[in-house]
């Protein structure tokens, strides 16, 4: 089959619910989009499933089936795809989790989960807890990642992922942190938590004390004076999307983690300093960036990625989450400007929903289109979950999108003779 081009354009978080403050509409059906509105209009629409109806996923876990891949067999937990965004190598053995630095009391009470949601100064927080070493020897290893985000790793031998982690949940406030316990029965998983807790209090003591704690303090800001962690697993084979498809693919992001989940399953990954992961990240920056990617012919596939509309729903801010829309809606204007439909394709989607009045993840659909020069129309002229309900594409998976993408760009084999 001839080889074509694709973009496809995530919008993390976007899918949402009717809102109050936008007169019963979503954050996508109160924006203005011209330009999704053409793009719509020239291909397949609808709401698609991260997994399957009502099955919650997280950032990790939806962007991988965004790749093509089934989380069931693939997917090592949050900690060790933390870690490989954070450019650590884990060894057999080691434990790693996903850490957010936050705000607690010396009664382990959370004040704030993301300590503000800081974004300077983690760099030295995280080395300031590198290197730690706990009373059976385990050693930590930390890395800062975008904004609150950190990776934390404990290695030793004799090390279970089969615990519970710290973090009370997303009703964030007026919990205290959780006192890890091991998920089975074996002494392996209760020395990982007996370790875990011990480099909770240790570390507590370490980042309380520490220079930049005590300016934040100063300045009436939340400390990052704890790590709270979640999602532990240990280091998983992936094959990659290079040898599955032979397809060279590209990932344009500014969240840490994205890029790093990217990497692992065989994409490169580009990224820049002003590329924030948060409401001030540079957008044409992103977008001129897959535009010399498509038009210099390196890559079949490019994926660019925008979080803050995540952001928005987690922090129930409609208004903002409907404003970076319009905002990614005038950039995607400058990308069709420079793209030609007919030998390339742009999809655009989301890893899950996060609505505003939830302010977590939901098991709803994420609006979805994959338009093209010879992409079937099903009469869809205009963005939006209510719209998509009328697409061709609604009640597939985010896998079914993978695929309908690889086929158009010529890259699926044929079953059969």
């Amino acid at each position: 089959m001839r080889k074509k081009q694709g973009l496809l354009i995530i919008l993390d978080g976007l899918g949402d619910r009717p809102n109050k403050e936008l007169n019963g509409m979503t954050p996508l059906e109160s924006a203005k989009t011209p330009n999704l509105n053409f793009i719509a209009s020239q291909g397949m629409c609808g709401n698609v499933y991260p997994i399957s109806p009502g099955v919650r996923v997280g950032t990790d876990v939806g962007h991988l089936h965004i790749f093509g891949y089934d989380s069931n067999k693939v997917y090592p937990g949050r900690g060790p795809l933390e870690a490989s965004s954070a450019g650590m190598e884990l060894m057999p053995g080691d434990v790693a989790f996903r850490g957010n630095f936050g705000t607690i009391d010396d009664n382990y009470t959370v004040i704030d989960r993301r300590a503000g949601r800081i974004r300077e100064g983690t760099k030295e927080l995280a080395a300031a807890i590198n290197g730690l070493v706990l009373s059976d020897g385990t050693k930590v290893l930390a890395k800062e990642l975008t904004e609150h985000r950190v990776a934390i790793v404990l290695r030793n031998k004799d090390l279970s992922s089969k615990i519970s982690c710290t973090d009370p949940g997303t009703a964030e406030e007026g919990k205290k942190l959780e006192m890890p316990r091991a998920l089975d029965k074996s002494e392996a998983a209760e020395r990982t938590a007996r370790n875990l807790w011990e480099f909770t209090i240790r570390s507590y003591e370490i980042l309380k004390e520490h220079p930049i704690n005590k300016q934040r303090q100063a300045e009436g800001l939340y400390m990052a004076n704890s790590v709270i962690t979640r999602g532990a697993g240990q280091e998983k084979y992936i094959p990659s999307i290079k040898d599955t498809y032979k397809i060279k693919a590209a990932c344009v992001a500014g969240d840490l983690t994205v890029g790093g989940i990217a990497e692992l399953v065989g994409m490169d990954y580009f990224t820049h300093e002003s590329f924030t992961g948060s409401f001030d990240t540079n957008l044409i920056g992103k977008a001129n960036i897959a535009i010399k990617l498509l038009n210099e012919d390196k890559y079949d596939w490019v994926v660019m990625h925008v979080k803050a509309t995540d952001l928005a729903g987690h922090d129930n801010l409609p208004l903002a989450k409907k404003e970076m829309i319009e905002k990614v809606d005038k950039i995607i204007g400058h990308i069709l400007g420079e793209i030609d439909l007919n030998n390339c394709y742009i999809s655009f989607t989301a890893d899950h929903s996060t609505p505003c009045e939830a302010r977590d993840h939901t098991g709803d659909g994420v609006p979805t289109i994959i338009a093209g020069g010879d992409v079937r129309k099903d009469g869809v002229t205009s963005a939006g979950e209510s719209q998509f309900m009328k697409g061709s594409l609604n009640n597939l998976t985010a896998n079914d999108i993978f695929m309908l993408q690889m086929d158009l760009l010529g890259f699926t084999e044929k079953v059969g003779a």
